[in-house]
């Protein structure tokens, strides 16, 4: 009895101590970037723009790529490793198709100066959402706005899209909330309770986005897995799209046309197919 009582004991012990590390260290879980600078890559019509530091603001890298006459701006947010080059794959077909973008480096990553959280993320983005007429030298009109998430960015842009107006709204490898995502590493861990600041509830959010949604998965995605872009579908209001792509994980999704499929999906919501 005592010799259970003991290993309960321990047990109880380094859950206490696995769940403490995990509060302490919650941020590092999340946020792997690369501290060295983003090489600017050859996207056609794109140049590096800084937005001033202001009062505790730091100083804001954006990659700015014109768009070609009519055709409409994304807003980008990239996911939660590498740096903006890492997702020139993404950025490029968008490009070469005409459309505009505007894709802001991470706190912490890609010689962006400050520390990531939730919060300060969440911040940028409205600061470079506030910042779009001065990027592009013109009004950006919802009807010309699309707010474009991958992974950690799909929780950016479900909260700026819930809160502001534009065409239309694109999220791949999207989740239901980032404990969710944690979970499905320790299930055994109160990861809601752990990330308490961390959680980018995009599920108590979804609902408020009044535009049209794009859900684009990979079905063996392991790091996302898709029953959790699933949930965030099915709380989304109409109208709403989902492309499911058989054999794509969670960052091949170009090698199956998906973004291809993003660029015909969003001239046919334009009325341009």
């Amino acid at each position: 009895m005592r010799a259970a009582i003991a290993i309960l004991f321990i047990l109880a012990m380094c859950y206490s101590v696995v769940s403490v590390a995990g509060l302490t260290f919650r941020r590092q879980l999340i946020y792997l970037f690369d501290a060295v600078p983003a090489d600017l890559s050859d996207i056609p019509r794109t140049s590096v723009k800084l937005l001033p530091p202001k009062g505790d603001d730091p100083q804001l890298i954006v990659w700015v790529t014109e768009p070609e006459d009519g055709k409409p701006v994304i807003l980008y947010f990239m996911g939660n490793s590498g740096s903006l080059s890492v997702h020139e794959p993404r950025l490029r077909p968008l490009a070469d198709a005409g459309y505009g973008i505007a894709a802001m480096a991470y706190r912490g990553g890609g010689a962006q100066v400050g520390k990531p959280s939730e919060k300060a993320l969440n911040h940028d983005a409205d600061r470079v959402y506030a910042a779009l007429p001065d990027l592009f030298r013109r009004e950006i009109p919802a009807r010309d706005l699309v707010i474009y998430g991958y992974a950690l960015g799909t929780g950016i842009a479900v909260r700026l899209a819930s809160e502001v107006d534009e065409m239309a709204v694109v999220l791949e490898a999207p989740f239901s909330r980032m404990c969710d995502v944690i979970w499905e590493y320790y299930p055994i861990f109160p990861t809601c309770k752990v990330m308490w600041d961390e959680r980018y509830d995009s599920i108590d959010l979804i609902g408020k986005v009044n535009s049209t949604v794009l859900f684009v998965h990979g079905y063996k995605d392991t790091t996302v897995p898709p029953h959790l872009g699933e949930q965030l579908y099915n709380a989304a209001m109409q109208p709403k799209f989902t492309k499911i792509y058989a054999r794509a994980g969670h960052e091949d999704l170009g090698r199956y046309g998906a973004y291809e499929d993003v660029v015909d999906f969003l001239g046919t919501l334009r009325g341009e197919r």
